[in-house]
């Protein structure tokens, strides 16, 4: 069964987007080939379901980390070999040689580029098993006793070392046997075993890759359990890794202690630290590093959140009704049984204080008994908290806000209890709105 979550939650984490300022895809996306960024989104669209699968991963690229690699490869080579390997499969030597005949017939008469494109694409080729041939001559020099890559390395040794591959003597520019002898060789003979040499350089490409950004944000690998019987996460000075100087927050949740109660004042940073908490649990079910100094987990079926969710026009959605919309979503999936990570961040914000008040503890209580089930709900109506307070499940947290100079300050630091800030007035007052008003 896949990993289950949705475009809200993928929005409100930040995870997904190429061009997208601070997601986490562009984070790790410093990969060299398309085919690399391609298996990249395809992980970010794909976390692992297994402790096994997600514990390997991460010893594959803390592996490389330790061997400090770089992979030479030249993108656009690399795009022209896949794109080579993707041509039609000539039946036999003499097939391709009456192509490279016609083809060169062709330039001769017509100036057809054909023939030369042809030669460039085998070229590509030789380059490609080149690249390879160097990276396996850097793992094997590097190579230590405990290699999670062993597989993977071995397997790339095979292919580079077979007698066909090993022995070809043809360089660019060919002649129009040399061409038709490559063509067979990597269209026909040895074709799987490239399309495989190319899949393994870009897992190499992708896992080099997020191995450099967890070196240079000192970010660290999530151990992963399977348990059914439990729901566990448990981080130590867990920090944004979009975010430069980000406090670290500690948190502990269990079957026993399954939600989080946060509170604090706008600005305090509990929306922050929801997102942190959110794209951390799921980067670690990919097998990636988090910025934490310790972080362990059981493996769960998916995640939702909801963030930042806005109104809806084409539906005549307001943003309350939308609000509603999205808990009754969560709640079907988190009725069924399943066993999930929840984040309801400042829970019916769109309607007015009584109506929030009186949902927000409702809603509370019911999904706090869904042991199966971890929770992190926030909210400024600090009331709430108090009609929740005895709950054996519940905990509570809240961001301080300091007032220095008359003037509200964030420690961003999370803080056992229920806050009691009201700085709200001050805030109105500090930027003066009233005197405009006046």
């Amino acid at each position: 069964m896949s990993f289950i979550t949705d475009k809200q939650t993928l929005a409100d984490l930040n995870l997904l987007g190429k061009f997208k300022t601070g997601s986490m895809f562009n984070l790790f996306n410093q990969v060299k080939t398309r085919g690399g960024e391609l298996l990249l989104e395809h992980m970010f669209m794909h976390p692992l379901r297994s402790a096994k699968e997600i514990n390997m991963r991460s010893a594959q690229i803390q592996y490389l980390q330790q061997l400090d690699l770089e992979i030479s490869i030249n993108a656009e080579m690399a795009e022209m070999a896949a794109q080579y390997l993707s041509e039609q499969k000539p039946g036999n030597y003499l097939v391709s040689l009456f192509s490279c005949y016609k083809e060169k017939g062709q330039e001769v008469l017509y100036r057809s580029e054909k023939f030369h494109l042809q030669q460039r694409h085998m070229y590509a080729v030789q380059e490609l098993l080149l690249s390879a041939s160097n990276l396996l001559g850097k793992l094997l020099k590097k190579e230590k006793a405990d290699n999670p890559c062993k597989e993977l390395q071995d397997r790339l040794q095979a292919i580079i070392n077979q007698p066909a591959l090993k022995q070809l003597k043809a360089k660019y520019p060919y002649t129009v046997k040399q061409a038709a002898e490559c063509k067979f060789l990597f269209l026909n003979k040895c074709r799987q075993d490239l399309e495989e040499l190319l899949r393994i350089m870009y897992q190499f490409d992708v896992f080099i890759s997020v191995a450099r950004v967890a070196a240079g944000k000192k970010m660290l690998f999530a151990i992963a359990e399977d348990d059914p019987q439990n729901n566990m996460l448990s981080v130590r000075n867990l920090r944004h890794p979009a975010l430069s100087h980000a406090t670290g927050n500690n948190l502990q949740l269990n079957k026993s202690n399954n939600l989080l109660f946060l509170t604090g004042a706008n600005m305090a940073g509990k929306s922050t630290w929801m997102k942190t908490l959110g794209l951390s649990f799921y980067l670690a079910h990919m097998g990636f590093p988090v910025a934490a100094d310790s972080m362990r987990f059981t493996v769960m079926d998916g995640i939702f959140t909801s963030i930042n969710v806005p109104d809806d026009i084409s539906l005549g959605w307001s943003h309350f009704y939308a609000e509603v919309m999205r808990v009754k979503v969560v709640a079907k999936e988190v009725s069924s049984g399943k066993r999930l990570f929840i984040l309801f961040d400042e829970l019916f914000k769109g309607t007015n204080v009584k109506d929030a008040f009186d949902a927000t503890l409702s809603v509370t209580r019911k999904l706090a008994l869904y042991r199966s089930c971890a929770f992190v709900i926030s909210t400024h109506i600090i009331e709430v908290g108090t009609e929740l307070t005895g709950s054996e499940n519940i905990q509570f947290g809240y961001m301080p806000t300091v007032m220095k100079d008359g003037k509200p300050t964030y420690t961003y630091q999370m803080t056992e209890g229920i806050t009691t800030d009201r700085q709200g007035m001050i805030i109105i007052e500090n930027e003066k709105i009233l005197e405009m008003l006046a």
